[in-house]
C-alpha cells in the first residue's frame, strides 16, 4: 500500500452557470514539498446571497486573505491556523462593509477544507457546506450542532449567518482521517436544496469529479435553480509505489560526412565551379545596373515633356447642389433605419425565452412552490385552543412565513403571474403584520386642503402651537400659513417681500419653532420674527449672533423657560459647525435675545449633529438620525450604548431604515416618541424612557390610501389623557388627520 495520496478536482463550467450566480470557488495546491507536507492543499468556497459585483469582489478579497493568512501562519496546527484565517477575514470584512459597498441584506458564507496526507481539516461560517462521501454514505463536515448543549450561549456565540456580520465569531471546525477513494465536496446550501441529497450523493460517489460537477449543474438547471450554485468536488486517490530503474546513458548524434575528402577528386573541378559562380554573380549585378540606368534616363526625358494642368470647376450648378442634398438626406434616413432595425433585433435577441425542454420542469417547480406556501400558511393559521401559531410560537411562525415568502418567490421566478400570487401574498402580509405589531391605516381624512386654497404651495415644515393651531412653512411663495384643525381654515400670516403694518419687509422664511404663546420665524435675511398666538402680527425680535449661523442649518427648537413665565429658550443645530447653540432670554416681556448664543453640549456625542434629520426639545433634547436618536440630558449627550432606539422587529423583512421626522406625546401615564420612517413609509412608536419598540402604523397595501405615508413633510402628535392619540401629517397637498389606534 502506498503512503502517498493525490487529488482529482472537478470545477463548474463558467459558461453553464446562471447569470445571477456569484459564488466563488478557489483552491491552492503547493508546489513545494515542505509546504505540501506541513500545510497541505487548501480548497475554499464562498456562498453569496443578495449581492452583485461589489459583493463578489469583497468575497474574492476575503478568500485571498484566508489563503494568505493560512499559509503564513506556522505557529499552530492546521485546524487552529484555518480557524484564525477565517476569523481574521471576518474582522476585515466587518470593518470594510461600507468602504466596499456591500448591501445590508447580502451575506457571505465561507467553508474551507485542507487535505494534508491522510487527514482532512474543515472550518466554516454560515450555511455553506462540506460533505465527505465514503462507501455510498455521505457525511457533512463540520457536523451540525447538537439539539441541546450544556451552555446555550456557546452555540449562539459560535454560529454566524455569514462572514462580516459580527465582529468576533468562532468558526465551526472538524478534522478526520481520509481513505483512498473518498470524495470531498464543497457546495452552497441553496445548490444542495435544489438538487436534492440523493442526487448529490449518487453523482459524487459514482462519477469522476469533473463528470459529477457537470451532471449536477445540469440537474440544477433542469429543476429551475437560480442564484447560488457554488460547487467543487475533490477525489482522493492513492499513488503507486515507485521503483528504481537502470540509469539512462546519453547517445551521441551520428556524423554522416565523417571520412569524406575536403576537395573533389576531379582535377580543377573546384576551381572551375568557383569561376562559374563568380561569373553568374557578375552578370546579375550588370543587369541590375543597366535597368536602373534606363529608368533614370527615361525619367529625365519625361520631366521636360510639356503637359496641361487639370482644371477643376469653380462653381456648382444649382441642380447638382440640390441633388447632392437629396442624396445626403436619403443616406441619413437609410442609416437611421438600419440603426433602428439593429436596435430592435438586439432587443428581441436579448429577451429571455423559455426553452421547450424547460417548460415542464418550470411548471413542476411552480406547482410545488405554491403547494409548499399553502402548506406553510395552513400550519401558521391553524388554531389550537383559539390561538394560531403567531400567538403560540412567534419564532416558529417567523421561520414558516419566511419559507412561505421564499416559496412564492420561486413560483414567481418560474413564470407564475403576480396577480395569481396576490392572495397568498396577502395572507403572508396579514400574518407578518400581526407578528410585527403593524396596524394598517384604512382611512385618513384630509383636514386642510393647501393645494386647493393657495397657489404654488410647497410646504416644507410644520409645528404645532400651544393653542392647537398648526403653523406651516411654504417654500413655494415664501409664506407662513396658520391652519386650524378645528374648522379646517388656513390663512397667510407672513409673506416674503410683502410689507407689514410696521413698514418692514420680511425675507424668505427659513426656520420655525414654537413655545409658550409665541411662534418664532427666522428668514433668509437673518431676521427673527415673533408672532403672538392671539394677535398673529409678526414683530421683529432681536436675536444676537443669528447672522453667523451657516446657511445649511435646518433645525430650530424652542422650550418654555421656567413656567409659568411666557419666555422660552431657543436651540439651533448649526449645519456647518455641528454645534448646538442655545439662546437664553432675560426675564422680560416681550421676549428678546440681546446676548449671543452659547454652546449647549458639554461633550462630543457619538453621532455627528450635522447629520441629524430632526430636533425635539422637551425636558431633554433629542437629535434624530438615520436609524436612531441621540438623547441629551441638560447638555450632556448619552452614549449610544446607554440609550438608542431599538430596531423594529421586522428587520429581516424591512432592513433599510430612513428616519426623517420626530415628535413626542403623552398617552395616559406613558410617554412615547413617534418617528416617521421614509424608507418603508411607516410611523413607529417607541418608549421614551428606554427607546423600546411599541407599535407601527403603515398604509394599506392597495387602494386609494396605499401611498398616504409616501410623502410626509411634517409630523405633530397630540397628547391625550385617555384613548388613542391623533397625528397630524403635512403632505404636499395639505394636512391629514391620522388616529393612532
Amino acid at each position: 500500500m502506498s503512503n502517498r495520496f493525490a487529488t482529482r478536482i472537478g470545477l463548474p463550467s463558467a459558461d453553464e452557470r446562471p447569470a445571477d450566480a456569484f459564488d466563488i470557488v478557489t483552491f491552492h495546491e503547493p508546489a513545494v514539498g515542505a509546504l505540501a507536507r506541513t500545510k497541505g492543499s487548501l480548497f475554499l468556497l464562498a456562498q453569496l446571497t443578495g449581492g452583485g459585483g461589489s459583493l463578489a469582489k469583497a468575497a474574492r478579497e476575503a478568500l485571498d486573505g484566508i489563503q494568505r493568512d493560512y499559509y503564513y501562519d506556522l505557529s499552530a496546527g492546521v485546524t487552529i491556523s484555518l480557524s484564525r484565517a477565517l476569523s481574521a477575514a471576518n474582522r476585515r470584512l466587518y470593518h470594510a462593509r461600507k468602504r466596499l459597498g456591500i448591501p445590508r441584506r447580502s451575506g457571505v458564507s465561507v467553508v474551507a477544507v485542507v487535505i494534508r496526507g491522510h487527514e482532512a481539516h474543515a472550518a466554516k461560517l454560515g450555511p455553506a457546506s462540506a460533505v465527505v462521501v465514503r462507501e455510498g454514505r455521505m457525511y457533512e463536515v463540520p457536523p451540525p450542532a447538537p439539539a441541546a448543549e450544556e451552555d446555550p450561549r456557546v452555540r449562539h456565540r459560535r454560529i454566524a449567518a455569514g462572514l462580516g456580520e459580527a465582529l468576533e465569531v468562532q468558526p465551526y471546525t472538524w478534522q478526520g482521517a481520509l481513505a483512498a477513494g473518498d470524495r470531498v465536496a464543497l457546495l452552497s446550501r441553496h445548490f444542495a436544496h435544489v438538487v436534492g441529497v440523493d442526487e448529490l450523493k449518487g453523482a459524487i460517489g459514482s462519477m469522476r469529479p469533473a463528470q459529477a460537477v457537470e451532471h449536477l449543474q445540469q440537474v440544477f438547471s433542469i429543476r429551475g435553480g437560480a442564484g447560488s450554485d457554488g460547487l467543487v468536488v475533490v477525489e482522493v486517490t492513492e499513488l503507486p509505489s515507485t521503483e528504481t530503474t537502470h540509469h539512462l546513458e546519453p547517445v551521441k548524434p551520428a556524423e554522416p560526412f565523417a571520412g569524406l575528402p575536403d576537395q573533389s577528386p576531379v582535377p580543377l573541378a573546384d576551381a572551375i565551379g568557383r569561376g562559374l559562380h563568380r561569373a553568374g554573380d557578375a552578370a546579375e549585378s550588370t543587369k541590375s545596373a543597366l535597368g536602373h540606368g534606363v529608368l533614370t534616363l527615361f525619367s529625365w526625358i519625361l520631366a521636360f515633356v510639356p503637359r496641361r494642368r487639370a482644371e477643376y470647376p469653380r462653381t456648382i450648378p444649382r441642380t447638382a447642389e440640390r441633388e447632392q442634398g437629396r442624396r445626403r438626406r436619403l443616406g441619413l434616413v437609410g442609416m437611421v433605419g438600419v440603426a433602428g432595425i439593429l436596435a430592435v433585433g438586439s432587443t428581441v435577441a436579448a429577451v429571455p425565452a423559455v426553452r421547450p425542454t424547460d417548460a415542464i420542469p418550470r411548471a413542476t417547480v411552480a406547482r410545488e412552490s405554491i403547494a409548499e406556501a399553502v402548506r406553510l400558511l395552513d400550519a401558521v393559521e391553524e388554531r389550537i385552543e383559539g390561538a394560531d401559531l403567531v400567538d403560540r410560537d412567534p419564532e416558529r411562525a417567523v421561520e414558516l412565513l419566511a419559507d412561505a415568502h421564499a416559496a412564492i418567490g420561486r413560483a414567481a421566478d418560474a413564470g407564475v403571474a403576480e396577480g395569481e400570487l396576490a392572495v397568498l401574498g396577502g395572507r403572508i402580509d396579514r400574518r407578518l403584520d400581526a407578528l410585527y405589531g403593524v396596524t394598517r391605516v384604512g382611512t385618513a381624512p384630509s383636514l386642510i386642503d393647501l393645494a386647493g386654497t393657495f397657489e404654488d404651495v410647497d410646504p416644507t415644515d410644520m409645528v404645532a402651537a400651544s393653542d392647537g393651531s398648526l403653523w406651516i412653512l411654504d417654500a413655494g411663495r415664501g409664506r407662513v400659513i396658520r391652519a386650524d384643525p378645528a374648522d379646517g381654515s388656513a390663512a397667510v400670516i407672513l409673506r416674503a417681500g410683502q410689507a407689514l403694518e410696521s413698514g418692514e419687509i420680511p425675507g424668505d422664511p427659513w426656520l420655525i419653532a414654537t413655545a409658550a404663546t409665541d411662534v418664532v420665524v427666522v428668514d433668509r435675511q437673518r431676521t427673527a420674527w415673533r408672532i403672538d398666538l392671539v394677535e398673529r402680527i409678526p414683530r421683529p425680535m432681536p436675536l444676537a449672533g443669528i447672522e453667523d449661523v451657516g446657511s445649511s442649518t435646518v433645525l430650530l427648537g424652542a422650550l418654555q423657560h421656567r413656567p409659568p413665565l411666557e419666555i422660552f429658550n431657543l436651540y439651533l443645530v448649526d449645519g456647518e459647525s455641528g454645534e448646538i447653540l442655545r439662546w437664553s432670554p432675560p426675564a422680560v416681556i416681550p421676549v428678546t435675545y440681546p446676548e449671543p448664543a452659547g454652546p449647549f453640549l458639554t461633550d462630543v456625542p457619538d453621532l455627528d449633529p450635522r447629520q441629524a434629520r430632526d430636533l425635539r426639545v422637551d425636558v431633554n433634547a433629542w437629535l434624530l438620525h438615520r436609524d436612531t436618536v441621540t438623547r441629551i440630558d441638560f447638555g450632556s449627550p448619552r452614549d449610544q450604548a446607554d440609550y438608542s432606539l431599538d430596531p423594529p422587529p421586522d428587520a429581516e423583512v424591512r432592513p433599510e431604515l430612513d428616519y426623517r421626522l420626530l415628535d413626542g406625546a403623552t398617552v395616559g401615564d406613558r410617554d412615547f416618541l413617534y418617528v416617521l420612517d421614509a424608507a418603508n413609509d411607516r410611523l413607529i412608536a417607541f418608549q421614551r424612557a428606554d427607546g423600546a419598540f411599541v407599535r407601527q402604523w403603515m398604509a394599506a397595501t392597495d387602494g386609494e390610501t396605499a401611498d398616504m405615508l409616501a410623502d410626509v413633510r411634517g409630523l405633530s402628535v397630540t397628547s391625550v389623557a385617555d384613548g388613542p392619540p391623533v397625528a397630524f401629517l403635512l403632505t404636499a397637498e395639505g394636512v391629514v388627520r391620522l388616529v393612532l389606534e
